[in-house]
């Protein structure tokens, strides 16, 4: 039975899209400045009082020969 970095293989060869490794995804991260945004109660989406929702635009610089989620998974 096949492994899962063997299916990962796999993924990569069928799609011609390469993980990028996780030295590599390090250097794919930018500093950003953080955006919050608070949002009140509507009573349908539960919103804590205190913690805003945080958002970080462009804060990984992908590259079209990568794989885009294997990026976000080697990232974290």
């Amino acid at each position: 039975m096949p492994t899962l970095e063997d299916l990962k293989g796999y993924a990569e060869r069928a799609t011609g899209l390469q993980r990028p490794g996780k030295r590599k995804a390090m250097d794919l991260a930018r500093v950003r400045k953080s955006q919050t945004v608070c949002f009140k109660d509507d009573s349908l989406v539960p919103n804590h009082p205190r913690w805003p929702l945080i958002i970080y635009r462009n804060a990984v610089a992908f590259d079209a020969r990568l794989d885009a989620a294997a990026v976000i998974e080697d990232l974290f």
